[in-house]
């Protein structure tokens, strides 16, 4: 037992030496000295992780308000490519008072299944979330996300545990302004390359009001529409009223094609695509 505890400490160190690289580049790019997505990219390859992002969160409402995304297999057609948030997903109702630097696990999480999570990792193969609060703040939160491939191990479980100070802490002393400008960076090449945007990701391009927003959540989990009154507590009518709403600005015409294009991998351009009817 003391030979492998002694084995355990040095891979561990060694997996440690082998993370002074991706810190240096993380420091540099909250100073302006190297882009996110670099610093990304080395900290997912060093936790073996396939993607990885940079999010801010809004308090209260849950969404994205700015993201900085790296995947390692984006653009080669093998699945769905990482372009939301999935704190949420994860926290739930602690997304807002979460402590930075701690480290949250999809597999370890009491959340209900988010049906979006769990598209994207099916069609990637991935089996692991890791979300690390970098701020928590009264008008939103920043979180780092690593997806894997296979659930980490004790090295890199402890590698997350022995960093997550040392992100927290740059990420506080970062060069004002450069994390915004890095997020309209990142916007502008999303549209610049005609990316669009499934109806409940950060850019909500369906401009669903927040009410209309989360009324299209819940729906988007599987909830009945009497469930999403009684979660919202709003009336009948209120909840009629945001649906006529959601259904003419998502182009649908009724409840089964709304939850369909919510739960749907395809995005929303303002063409809603016909289903087969023979299917």
């Amino acid at each position: 037992m003391g030979t492998n505890a002694l084995f355990d400490t040095h891979t561990i160190r060694a997996a440690e030496a082998g993370m002074i690289a991706p810190i240096a580049r993380w420091c540099e790019c909250l100073h302006g000295c190297a882009p996110f997505r670099d610093a990304l990219s080395g900290l997912a390859a060093a936790m073996k992780g396939e993607a990885a992002a940079i999010c801010r969160v809004s308090t209260g409402q849950g969404r994205a308000s700015g993201s900085v995304f790296f995947d390692r297999a984006a653009g080669g057609g093998n699945g769905l490519p990482l372009e939301r948030s999935f704190a949420r997903s994860v926290l739930g109702s602690y997304l807002d008072k979460a402590k930075p630097g701690a480290i949250w696990y999809k597999s370890m999480s009491d959340e209900a299944a988010d049906p979006a999570l769990d598209r994207f990792h099916t069609s990637r193969k991935l089996v692991e979330l890791a979300v690390i609060p970098l701020s928590s703040g009264k008008q939103h939160t920043d979180f780092l996300e690593i997806h894997f491939s296979t659930r980490p191990g004790a090295v890199q479980q402890a590698l997350l545990n022995i960093i997550s100070g040392t992100l927290v802490r740059t990420w506080t002393n970062r060069s004002p302004g450069l994390y915004a400008e890095a997020c309209l960076t990142e916007r502008r090449a999303a549209r610049g390359a005609g990316v669009q945007a499934h109806l409940l990701s950060m850019d909500n391009p369906a401009q669903l009001s927040r009410a209309e927003y989360r009324v299209c959540v819940l729906l988007s989990k599987g909830q009945t529409a009497k469930r999403v009154q009684t979660d919202l507590g709003i009336s009948k009518s209120t909840l009629r009223t945001h649906l006529r709403n959601i259904y003419a600005k998502t182009q649908t015409g009724n409840m089964s094609e709304l939850v369909y294009r919510l739960v749907s991998v395809d995005s929303f351009s303002g063409q809603v695509p016909r289903r087969n009817s023979a299917a």
